[in-house]
């Protein structure tokens, strides 16, 4: 492959640090000439503050997650009363608590998204969740007409997010068939999401990220995805999740995480989207309420299918 161009995308870090250190490491061998952050850089394991630290040293430009956005905001006047308990968010509180101002800080500035323009090449514009809501995200399996509802805002013909932490390669074909900088999106606009470095949910619990050449295809200049997938070692997570003391501050929360960790599957984000609708008092008790979730829910049997 003759690559012009490789660029390198990393999303839904979630404070992994030896998730991110296998790829930091494999990035060393592709040699991309550009990395950019999909945002959700921290949170849920024990190094937020090692993984902010080794990413702003690189300079690495990010669109802001909506953990970013969370712990920005927590214990401000901006912040969700929704996060502000305590109980229900234990890892959340504990991780804001490693966290100082000038971290904070950056995480807060972090834009909503960001446009790559390459002369000659396709735009790419990135994004973490939708456009407009690092909340929600684009779902595998999502129908087109939903799809193509919540990215109709951007004209670029290759959209790269994350948030569901699931690799995605999906193209969707725009009725209004935009088009950008002469670009057109007439064929449909390609949406790319690396999957998730610290954290997977597609059942491959290694760390991923995406490579992008840019190719001659058919004479013209087009983008050439590689996903990405990489072993690291997950008994070092489970141990610094105990000598930490995010266990035991975060109690069941925390071992959710880890198992989600561990297996590859979405069992954190599940358990919130399920816990969400119980009764109060469900909700403020987390060892309760993980217990009760873990009893009906699982690989084939997904809150967020229900």
């Amino acid at each position: 492959m003759n690559s012009t161009l490789r660029l390198a995308f990393l999303g839904d870090i979630h404070g992994n640090l030896p998730a991110l250190e296998a790829v930091l490491s494999d990035l060393d061998k592709q040699a991309p000439d550009a990395v950019f952050l999909l945002g959700d850089l921290i949170n849920r394991c024990p190094w937020t503050r090692d993984v902010i630290d080794i990413l702003r040293q690189r300079n690495w430009p990010s669109v802001q997650g909506n953990h970013d956005l969370v712990l920005a905001q927590l214990n401000t006047p901006d912040g969700s009363p929704v996060f502000s308990n305590r109980n229900r968010f234990p890892n959340m509180h504990w991780t804001w608590e490693q966290l100082g101002p000038d971290e904070l800080s950056y995480l807060l500035l972090l834009p909503h998204d960001l446009l790559i323009e390459t002369t000659g090449a396709p735009p790419l514009r990135l994004f973490h969740g939708i456009p407009d809501n690092p909340f929600a995200g684009i779902v595998p399996d999502a129908d087109e007409e939903s799809v193509s509802s919540q990215i109709e805002m951007y004209d670029e013909p290759v959209l790269i997010c994350g948030h569901t932490h699931q690799p995605l390669d999906r193209t969707i074909k725009s009725p209004s068939s935009p088009a950008h900088n002469g670009f057109s999106s007439q064929a449909g606009q390609r949406i790319l999401n690396p999957g998730s470095v610290g954290m997977p949910y597609n059942g491959d619990p290694r760390a991923q990220y995406l490579l992008l050449d840019l190719v001659q295809e058919d004479g013209k200049l087009a983008w050439q995805p590689q996903f990405q997938r990489l072993d690291y070692d997950f008994d070092r997570v489970a141990s610094a999740f105990r000598s930490s003391g995010l266990l035991e501050s975060s109690g069941a929360i925390a071992a959710l995480n880890l198992r989600t960790i561990k297996d590859g599957q979405p069992w954190a984000s599940d358990y919130q989207q399920w816990v969400r609708n119980q009764p109060h008092a469900v909700r403020s008790d987390p060892e309760t309420a993980v217990e009760l979730y873990l009893q009906s829910h699982g690989p084939n049997q997904w809150a967020f299918l229900g």
